[in-house]
Formats: structure tokens, sequence, C-alpha cells
């Protein structure tokens, strides 16, 4: 009897402390050294970004009985080119994880968007930057940025361990910020809104997941409300480009509202906690921040 129940107290000891655990893995033991084995590739490669001078590729065709062009540039390519890096780096940590040996991964395409979403960012962000010092600064605070993410990735990948919960709460600000970022980067370009809704819908779709992915074991579900979520994205994005005085910083604000709306209403539903009372407490919500904006955002 009692060395079960010492055997009890024990497995519940590992299962609480997964710092331990991870050390006792011969192939988890390492994460910490491949994270900063990720993160300093990718500040190279933003460093890299500057000084790549590639000719800009123009595509044109037809779309909807009108011509269309979208045009591949040395900072287009780079940022592609570093968000597959960086969610190669994502899938080789998340691997690392005692789960993957215990054949109880499950999905890790799940992981992605987040460091791609930042190193979009700053790759578009770096050219805008005037001085030298401040690139390196920025470059640097990517770098810390997607080692926050690496972490707080690694650390949700099994709910309940210690640490969780604040991982959650870093990943959440992390992808809302880079939300803002990337909805004000697309809807500052003023392109046709065959172009700009559907890389917001692309974006919202990628950023939901990363929000919605802890709230359920059904990633195929996760999946379709993240698609309804990009589909909104999309839509507001194509109403909002026929108001064509609308200055950039409101209308990245008015995506993000929505985002966040949209997100948190599929967050509820995941969760089985979608009632009156909670579609009212986000009705509230929107019209308040809606009102805020329309009284300090510009373009009103």
């Amino acid at each position: 009897m009692q060395t079960n129940q010492l055997a009890t107290w024990t497995e519940e000891l590992r299962r609480r402390l997964p710092w331990r655990r991870t050390r006792d893995n011969n192939a988890g033991a390492d994460y910490v050294a491949r994270i900063s084995v990720v993160t300093w590739i990718l500040v190279f490669g933003f460093g890299l970004s500057l000084l790549v001078r590639l000719p800009t590729t123009v595509v044109s065709f037809g779309a909807l009985g009108s011509p269309m062009s979208i045009e591949f540039s040395a900072t287009t390519l780079t940022a592609m080119a570093l968000a597959v890096v960086a969610a190669a780096g994502t899938e080789s940590i998340i691997r690392l994880h005692p789960l993957r040996h215990a054949n109880r991964l499950g999905f890790t395409w799940t992981y992605w968007a987040l460091p791609a979403a930042i190193s979009i960012i700053t790759v578009v962000l770096l050219p805008q930057i005037s001085t030298q010092l401040m690139q390196v600064l920025v470059m640097l605070l990517a770098g810390a940025l997607l080692a926050i993410a690496f972490f707080g990735l690694y650390a949700t990948v099994e709910p309940g361990q210690v640490g969780f919960r604040r991982a959650r709460l870093w990943l959440d600000a992390l992808a809302y910020g880079s939300a803002l970022l990337l909805f004000l980067f697309i809807y500052q370009s003023r392109t046709r809104s065959l172009y700009s809704g559907t890389i917001v819908t692309l974006t919202a779709i990628l950023l939901a997941i990363e929000v919605l992915r802890t709230s359920t074991d059904r990633m195929r579900l996760v999946l379709v409300y993240s698609v309804v979520v990009g589909v909104i994205l999309g839509e507001i994005t194509w109403a909002l480009n026929y108001w064509p005085l609308l200055p950039g910083l409101t209308g990245g604000l008015l995506l993000l509202l929505s985002f966040y709306l949209a997100v948190g209403i599929a967050l509820q539903g995941l969760q089985g906690r979608l009632t009156r009372r909670v579609l009212a407490e986000f009705a509230f919500f929107g019209v308040v921040a809606l009102i805020l904006i329309v009284v300090f955002g510009p373009g009103f």
C-alpha cells in the first residue's frame, strides 16, 4: 500500500515539474540551446535582409475581369524566406518535447504562425528605420520577442504544466500585437481589395490558430473557426478599402478590434461557454471600443 502511494506521489511530482522531466529526457534536454540557435539564425537573417539587393519581379494576371499585378521585391522575398525559416525552427524546437517521444504531440503546424509573423514584421520594418543603431536595436528586440515566443510555445505543448497560463498570456499579447502591426502594414499599402483582403485573411487565420489552439483538442474545429475569423477580417478589409480617406492607423485599429471580437467569440464557442450574456459583453465592449476609435482616431 505504501509503495503504491509513494509511486503515485512520485509520478505526480514528475508531472508538476516539467523542467525536471525535460532534463531527465535526453532528447528534450537541449531545447534551450535549440531556441538560442534558431533565434540567432533569425537575427542574422534580419541583418542580411538589409544587405540583400534583388531585382523586383512583377507578376501580372487578370482577376475579376480586370488586370492585376503583384510585386515581389527583395523585402517581400526575404520576409517569406525568413517566415519559412522561423516555421522550420519552431518545428525543430517543438519536436524536442518529451510528448514527441511518447507519440502524444499532436499537430505541430499550429505552432508556426507567431514566429513567422514576428519575422515578417521585422523584415518589413527594418528598411523604414533611418539609423543603423536603431536597426540593430530593433533586430535585438525582435530576437528577444522570438525567444519569448519559442519558450512560450514550448511551455504550452502540454496543458496543465507549470507556467502554462503565464506562457499563454505572453503568447496572446504577442499574437494581438503582431496582428495590429501586420494589419497596419497591409492596410497602409492601399493595394486592391483582392490582394489586401487575401493577405489579411491569411494573416488572421494564422494568428487565430495560435490563440485558439490550446482551447480544445479538436484541431480541425480550431482550423474551421480560424478560417471563419479570417474570412470575416477579409470582408471587413474589403469594405474599409471603399473609405479612401480613412488613415492607416484607424483602419488598423478597426481591423484589430474586429479580430479581437471574432477570436474572442470563437474561443468562447470552442470552450462551450458562448451564451447570451457573453455575447452581450462582447457587444458592449465592441461598441465602447468603436466609440473611442471614432472620437480619438483620425479620419472620422
